[in-house]
């Protein structure tokens, strides 16, 4: 065989491959755990979350930890009018210009999904596709948006932001939280860690 027929060395080593197969593997495993959890918590929180907007009227709740910390807030969604993006371009053209500090280069210059969210959720309480510049009171027409009645009854959980007093948001607080290990035996008890060898000989 010549020069020029020789086959190229593989790119990737054996062991490289199945660490990879493996993580993706644990991954899924992990996932599927994660996705099933979830879609029980998001049902249970949507049946509380209807029955206490019946009994007080209140639609927004706090998400926190189990120290008290504040990581989000959960509220009602649908059958209300809300804040929907109408016009995907008018509106992110307007808030790259108006909050380019929120502004995210991927394939396309976009803004940043929790900003959005942000955005919607003041023109909701509002009422109107306007929002208010707090440091100079300063109101401004926002386009691409209008105020709709949402179809479906649902909720949105909205994580914290960083701020001056509190510099690490919502979910970098729920991250920390679970790597300290309390989280799991909570929301996640069939991927907690196995308690130590001598509590196990205690409990039995």
């Amino acid at each position: 065989m010549s020069a020029e027929q020789t086959p190229a060395a593989p790119k990737f080593t054996p062991e490289q491959i199945k660490a990879a197969t493996t993580r993706e593997a644990v991954l899924k495993a992990l996932l599927d755990q994660v996705e099933d959890a979830y879609e029980t918590a998001r049902t249970d929180v949507q049946a509380m979350l209807d029955e206490q907007q019946k009994l007080s009227g209140g639609t927004k709740f706090d998400a926190c930890l189990p120290d008290g910390t504040k990581v989000g807030d959960v509220g009602l969604t649908g059958g209300e009018p809300a804040a929907k993006v109408t016009d995907e371009r008018a509106f992110t053209e307007w808030a790259r210009e108006r909050f380019p500090s929120e502004a995210v280069t991927r394939l396309v210059k976009t803004v940043q999904p929790a900003f959005v969210e942000l955005l919607l959720d003041q023109m909701t309480a509002a009422g109107v596709a306007q929002i208010v510049d707090e440091e100079t009171g300063e109101v401004f027409n926002v386009p691409g948006v209008e105020i709709k009645a949402t179809r479906k009854r649902s909720h949105r959980l909205t994580f914290t932001r960083a701020s001056k007093t509190r510099p690490v948001d919502g979910r970098a607080l729920v991250a920390e939280a679970w790597r300290s290990g309390v989280l799991a035996p909570i929301v996640l008890p069939a991927l907690a860690p196995a308690p130590p060898a001598d509590e196990q000989g205690a409990a039995a």
